[in-house]
């Protein structure tokens, strides 16, 4: 009763946070000086074409008018149109959206199939070598400019090495060659659905570099986090019995200790998580990655608040869920964690 009590009241903060969201940069939008009737109507307007326009967007009716016009269609889940290219904006983010979650995702298996292990053999053997170098690379990882590891790995892997692709999600003659049917967004599970072998080797090689520079955060937070919670873990006297009963390092350390030493480490992953949804922006422009991005940032340039502002309600509701999740996560895993 607990738990579902709790989890009605988070579902409620929820509701709340997003809709203050919506409510701010609703305002923002309509307050920041622009002119969307005019950009509506495009290049070289007459006034009878901007009355005309104001009318039909409804920018002639009081704000809390339209404020409640655009909350009602967001219940009916109809996130409004792009004034940019005049397309229903939900039907866009089905398009950019994917392609952003594919680079998040990798990002994030990247960061912790590397960071975990790192971070609690660095903490077995503090001290070592392989400690000084885990927090030498952590520290590294946190410190280096996205924009300036980014164009590093272009300059190293594309230009001087000619193993990676420098930008896109799929190389112009393999898409002519071997088209890829879209089902989910994600290139390379429609690769793999369809046993496009071709096609998904590139995909996988284009993810590459981008995934790596987006990973580079979160990694070195993993590492970091992991590494001091395997430190004060293995001093618990439960690490102690287990050493004295004989029991394997390796089982020590990866199923003992890291079972308690990855409740801190969750919250790291679920910042990361979100880290890498906004900081996908910029690794999307240096990557000429087409994904959410990419989306906002010509809605940004093009003054096309109706995307904006959906965008980052789109953000929003990633961020709200996955900490509503990782709270409900860390309650199931550690029955010490009390549900308030």
């Amino acid at each position: 009763m607990q738990r579902w009590e709790y989890l009605l009241k988070r579902l409620f903060l929820a509701i709340v946070v997003l809709f203050s969201i919506s409510l701010i940069t609703f305002f923002i939008a309509r307050v920041l000086p622009s002119d969307p009737a005019a950009a509506w109507v495009g290049p070289r307007p007459t006034q009878e074409q901007i009355a005309k326009a104001t009318q039909t967007l409804g920018l002639d009716q009081p704000l809390y008018v339209q404020y409640w016009r655009y909350l009602t269609s967001l219940l009916r889940g109809d996130l409004g149109v792009s004034i940019k290219s005049r397309q229903p904006i939900l039907t866009e983010l089905k398009t950019y959206l994917p392609a952003t979650l594919e680079l998040v995702i990798a990002s994030m298996i990247i960061g912790e199939l590397i960071g975990l292990p790192l971070g609690v053999l660095s903490g077995a053997w503090k001290g070592g070598a392989l400690d000084n170098f885990s927090r030498i690379l952590a520290v590294a990882c946190v410190s280096v400019p996205t924009f300036f590891l980014g164009l590093l790995l272009q300059l190293v892997f594309f230009a001087r090495l000619k193993l990676l692709p420098i930008s896109g999600r799929i190389s112009n003659e393999i898409a002519i060659n071997y088209p890829i049917t879209p089902i989910t967004g994600f290139y390379t599970i429609d690769t793999l659905i369809a046993g496009n072998w071709p096609a998904f080797q590139d995909v996988l090689l284009h993810l590459i570099l981008p995934a790596i520079t987006l990973a580079a955060f979160g990694l070195g937070l993993s590492i970091r986090m992991t590494r001091a919670s395997i430190i004060e873990t293995l001093n618990e006297k439960y690490i102690l019995a287990a050493r004295v009963a004989g029991l394997p390092r390796r089982t020590i350390l990866f199923v003992l200790a890291l079972k308690n030493a990855i409740m801190p480490t969750l919250n790291v992953i679920g910042l990361s998580f979100v880290y890498s949804l906004t900081g996908s922006i910029l690794v999307e422009v240096i990557f000429s990655w087409p994904g959410l991005g990419q989306y906002l940032t010509n809605a940004v340039l093009s003054l096309d608040f109706p995307v904006i502002v959906s965008v980052t309600l789109v953000v929003t509701v990633f961020y709200v869920a996955v900490n509503l999740a990782l709270d409900l996560i860390q309650a199931t895993i550690d029955p010490r964690v009390t549900l308030s």
